[in-house]
């Protein structure tokens, strides 16, 4: 069995066992032999991400298998704290997030210039971690709205700041969005009751032009091809005829045999 063959099979049963093993856990039909089935999971998962960590030690160009390797790490920790007791779901959820977060950061180190994508997805999991955690100790809707799109905004402000030949200019314009957003749901009761919101698109103003300015800072780019064109003859100029080489006794001077194309007429 070829190694790529041999490696969707093993994935599938690992995925197929996970799977079996969660809806047990559901089920409730585990819950008498705790908390064995527990440090079971949590020895499993921990025991797939030395694997992967292993394997991208040893073929460095498949940082594919990061993503799955930090995504176990944070399932055997949330197992762990599941089993202990006296953590709040939210907290336990937001464990996943950061296993994500830690995944992308980990790929986009690795190789900044060629995989800068990565910050997007990793500060949106660190973001939406923070923001489920948050949830445990705030009750208020307001707060975590503001939270939420203040810490996309800042995601996006961060990929521009970056990246030091400011190509990523285009980031701003989500990240201002989003900040604005952010303001508006932590001032909204405040902003409707003196009546703010009909001026608040004039934010939106400012942040377009700011981005107008910076994208005229950026330097142009300069991988462009020179075209240099020979220049046209003046009008009503003759141009010369090419001369014709002297032949020496015993040169042929005719066109090249097959060089021309003669069209014999039709003879029906």
């Amino acid at each position: 069995m070829g190694e790529p063959r041999s490696r969707f099979v093993l994935w599938s049963l690992s995925l197929i066992a996970g799977g079996v093993i969660l809806l047990l856990f559901n089920f409730g039909l585990l819950n008498a032999y705790t908390p064995w089935p527990q440090a079971l999971l949590a020895g499993g998962c921990g025991l797939g991400a030395v694997v992967l960590f292993g394997g991208f030690a040893r073929h460095g160009q498949e940082w594919w298998r990061l993503l799955p390797a930090w995504t176990l790490v944070a399932l055997a920790s949330m197992v762990l704290t599941g089993s202990l007791g006296g953590f709040d779901r939210a907290l336990i959820a937001a464990q996943l997030l950061a296993g994500l977060a830690l995944a992308f950061g980990n790929v986009y180190l690795l190789a900044r210039q060629e995989r800068w994508w990565a910050l997007l997805p990793g500060g949106f999991m660190l973001v939406l971690a923070v923001v489920v955690a948050a949830s445990h100790w705030l009750a208020s809707v307001e707060l975590l709205a503001a939270l939420l799109f203040g810490g996309l905004g800042l995601v996006f402000f961060l990929l521009y700041l970056l990246d030091s030949k400011r190509r990523q200019w285009w980031a701003l314009i989500p990240g201002s969005v989003l900040l604005v957003f952010g303001v508006l749901a932590l001032t909204a009761n405040s902003l409707q009751e003196g009546g703010v919101v009909r001026w608040w698109p004039s934010v939106l103003v400012a942040a377009g032009l700011l981005v107008l300015a910076a994208g005229r800072r950026t330097p142009a780019r300069a991988d462009r091809y020179e075209v240099n064109n020979a220049p046209r003859p003046k009008a009503g100029a003759a141009r010369p005829a090419p001369a014709l080489p002297r032949a020496s006794l015993g040169e042929y001077t005719q066109p090249a045999p097959g060089a021309s194309i003669d069209i014999l007429p039709d003879n029906d």
